[in-house]
């Protein structure tokens, strides 16, 4: 019986080539799509849930408060709060340590492979509270001896050209130990917030001054610590007893209330916004977002099949009839029609498998992931897409099943059924659905556009383009830098060079001071960024100084002195710069003159309000230089790096080049914006085109079930425009209804999309001009192709098969 179901299913297809090919390629369209942002959201929603105990594992984060009130969170702390709770706190099974320090270079004793890399400790509690997947060695001792390191496979092969790499040596610059490798990791996975390349046993460190500074580290907020609890334990009751021992034990820093506060592995991804310091965030908005969209895209090819099949009963009333007649239950009807379904919604389905597979490589460049579909892919995934066959194959045809199941064999045989042209009816509704839903994607993909637009284009202040910013990562450049800036300045690409703490776009923490003048009376003053520059920072950034002057080279009296913007001007009250003295307050508080008031400049992306900012010179006291920063013309910049790599080695022979152009640098602080763009873009078009396809099929069985009016109409003198606009306007009504529904729901979630930005564009009137003309105009294209064709037949032909 079900054999028999499928076997006219199929002939039924093969019959209706260009029905069939419309849906197949509609739901094709709809399940790849959906297909690929399930991935995405799946792998966004794993993110630390793959170790075995993630939901006891916890991190501790810190919320400090300001006696002015000003909170800030951070997921560091002391070295003795974990060990001190370890020790007090039964409810704790495990403590994880981790504290990264500046990048040294790492060399084996093998082959010259050097590597500038991050040193970072970790206590032996990292390898047995985290399952991420050992390679070599024993986890349980790995982390435990001195002078231990663990590394990932990559970076074995980065270093030795295998990943059987147990007990080589790593020895570190400037550090007469040398390190035994005891472990190699699987690389960790791009679902995870921790990453490393290596790892060193915290017991490495075994100096004297070390040792003394961590017994007594409450306060250092130097480790990123980690709790294992044991099953059934309170964390709030444990967050209670460490606040205590760190009340008991701690000394306050600058009158600060600290509150530990115990976040849950699984929260990190997406519940760490703000606190300072973390990257890698994942923003649940979109997760929303996207998962709609997937819903919307797969729903709407549902809705086609659905229309298309009501649609096209009419050519199948009497093959029904028939049945019905010679006995045929409604049941069998229905399976009938769902068996059809199934059949188109399993060739889609498959074809879509294809498509997920080819598409996968460019989407996981985009979206920065490394997504899989495949025999090793999680079996919960292909779980899923079996769900998503049955949810399809039920929800394309259950309505047309039971819809066409109920009518009376003499209804059937007597007439033909004819589009309704009263009231909405469901298959109307369904067609402002679609188009609604594919409207407002639509409207959205502007905004996103524009605004991005915006970002690129907009004025920060100061010119990125053509800047190259080189790390300072020794000592012996940093303390070479004056001869560096001068051989670079040689150079005939080099227009002007300069060194600086940090950069505009600065991808690591800008530190902040606490400033008080005149106007600013509170003990702690108010926070301001700070950048340490040199006098031709502003040449080399373009920066205007809008009063005052700026710094003189070489001048040890400027060591004293600042350049505030006009921000930072306005909450001290300083109109004009006349040395003016501001004070950073603290244990030792430091006094220095205001000389210059620069223009206000965007030194963090636009997500971020413009904020006060003091420069200080580079031989200030509070934080030293960082990079150099070139702007270079267009021409041979490869030669010109080459030559600026050979000076730096020039001064120091082991120093690694490392560079980056700081317009591609800013590029990254909208890259998640960007994805997100990209995504609505495509399913924008993948929606608007099986709208239109769906309404292509419909306006097919409207010229048909109309034929023998159009050649009445044509024999009485109708012309080919009026019957066209007679087939077409139907249409362009629902599709008018659903430009007037979509515009007020993509005008909010538009608007709230854009205060992600502090600066942002204006929604404009003539986006929902544009896009409702847009869309009328594609579907006017799409059903005149079937409109015309009806008008200009023949009509003796239509009126002869009548």
């Amino acid at each position: 019986m079900i054999k028999n179901y499928f076997k006219i299913a199929w002939r039924n297809l093969v019959k209706n080539r260009t029905y069939s090919f419309i849906n197949i390629f509609g739901l094709t369209i709809g399940i790849t799509s959906f297909l690929l942002l399930a991935l995405y959201l799946v792998d966004e929603l794993s993110f630390d849930r793959f170790h075995k105990n993630a939901s006891r594992i916890f991190r501790i984060v810190e919320d400090q408060i300001t006696p002015e009130g000003t909170e800030t969170k951070v997921a560091a702390t002391g070295y003795m709060v974990s060990q001190s709770a370890l020790t007090n706190i039964p409810d704790i099974e495990r403590v994880t340590r981790i504290a990264s320090f500046r990048r040294l270079n790492i060399r084996n004793t093998e082959n010259s492979n050097v590597f500038y890399e991050t040193f970072t400790l970790a206590n032996e509690g990292f390898l047995t509270t985290f399952n991420f997947e050992f390679l070599e060695g024993d986890k349980s001792s790995a982390l435990s001896k001195p002078n231990s390191v663990i590394i990932t496979k990559e970076t074995a092969e980065k270093y030795f050209n295998s990943i059987h790499v147990l007990g080589k040596i790593l020895i570190i610059d400037g550090d007469s130990s040398l390190y035994k490798i005891t472990g190699v990791l699987q690389n960790f996975p791009s679902n995870s917030h921790l990453s490393y390349n290596l790892l060193f046993s915290e017991s490495s460190i075994t100096n004297d001054g070390f040792r003394n500074f961590i017994n007594s580290d409450w306060n250092s907020g130097m480790f990123s610590t980690y709790l294992l609890l044991h099953d059934k334990a309170d964390p709030h009751k444990i967050e209670t007893k460490i606040n205590k021992l760190v009340m008991d034990n701690s000394t306050g820093v600058n009158n600060i209330k600290r509150n530990i506060v115990l976040q849950p592995l699984k929260d990190i991804h997406f519940k760490s916004g703000d606190i300072e310091g973390v990257a890698r965030l994942g923003n649940i908005t979109y997760i929303y977002i996207f998962s709609i969209i997937a819903l919307f895209v797969l729903l709407i090819a549902c809705i086609n099949y659905m229309n298309l099949s009501t649609a096209g009963f009419a050519s199948r009333a009497k093959e029904i009839a028939v049945r019905k007649v010679a006995g045929a239950s409604r049941q069998s009807l229905v399976s009938q029609f769902l068996s059809e379904a199934f059949t188109i919604t399993v060739i889609a389905s498959l074809v879509a498998l294809v498509f997920v597979k080819l598409a996968l490589p460019r989407f996981n460049l985009f979206t920065q992931k490394n997504l899989t579909l495949g025999l090793h892919t999680d079996y919960r995934i292909w779980l899923g897409v079996l769900v998503i066959m049955i949810f399809v194959g039920l929800i394309s045809g259950i309505y047309p099943a039971l819809f066409q199941s109920t009518l009376k064999p003499l209804q059937l045989f007597k007439s033909k059924i004819k589009i309704s042209s009263g009231n909405l009816s469901i298959r109307r509704s369904l067609v402002v659905f679609q188009f609604t839903i594919s409207i407002i994607m639509i409207i959205a993909t502007c905004v996103v556009y524009l605004q991005l637009k915006y970002v690129s284009s907009k004025d920060m202040g100061f010119k990125k383009d053509q800047l190259v910013v080189v790390d300072i990562n020794s000592g012996k450049i940093r303390r070479g830098a004056e001869t560096i800036k001068a051989e670079f300045s040689k150079l005939p690409q080099v227009t002007d060079v300069s060194v600086s703490s940090r950069v505009p776009g600065e991808w690591k923490d800008i530190p902040n001071v606490r400033v008080r003048g005149e106007k600013i009376q509170n003990v702690e003053g108010e926070n301001m960024y700070f950048l340490g520059i040199d006098d031709q920072f502003l040449k080399t950034f373009q920066i205007p100084l809008t009063s005052g002057r700026n710094f003189s080279s070489g001048s040890l009296s400027d060591s004293s002195a600042v350049i505030i913007n006009e921000f930072a001007a306005k909450q001290l009250g300083i109109t004009s710069p006349q040395e003016q003295i501001i004070e950073f307050p603290g244990e030792t508080p430091l006094f220095v003159r205001v000389v210059g008031i620069v223009k206000d400049f965007n030194f963090q992306s636009l997500h971020d309000p413009l904020a006060p900012m003091i420069l200080g010179f580079q031989n200030n006291p509070i934080q030293s230089i960082d990079y150099f920063t070139a702007r270079v013309a267009t021409g041979d910049i490869s030669k010109t790096l080459a030559t600026m790599d050979d000076i730096l080695h020039s001064i120091d022979q082991n120093h690694l080049f490392e560079y980056h152009f700081l317009d591609k640098q800013w590029d990254l602080f909208y890259r998640e914006d960007q994805i997100q763009e990209t995504i609505f873009i495509i399913m924008a078009l993948l929606t608007v085109l099986i709208a239109c396809l769906g309404l292509f099929g419909l306006a097919t069985f409207a010229t048909q079930s109309r034929i023998k009016e159009i050649g009445i109409r044509k024999v009485l003198g109708a012309s080919a425009l009026g019957i066209t606009s007679l087939l077409s306007k139907e249409f362009i009504r629902l599709i008018a209804i659903a430009i007037a529904i979509a515009s007020p729901i993509a005008y909010f979630f538009s608007k709230e999309w854009l205060h992600r930005f502090a600066f942002h564009i204006s929604i404009s009137w003539w986006i929902f001009a544009l896009v409702g003309i847009g869309v009328i105009a594609f579907a006017i294209l799409t059903i005149c192709f079937q409109a015309f064709k009806a008008a200009v037949a023949n009509p003796i032909t239509s009126l002869r098969s009548e």
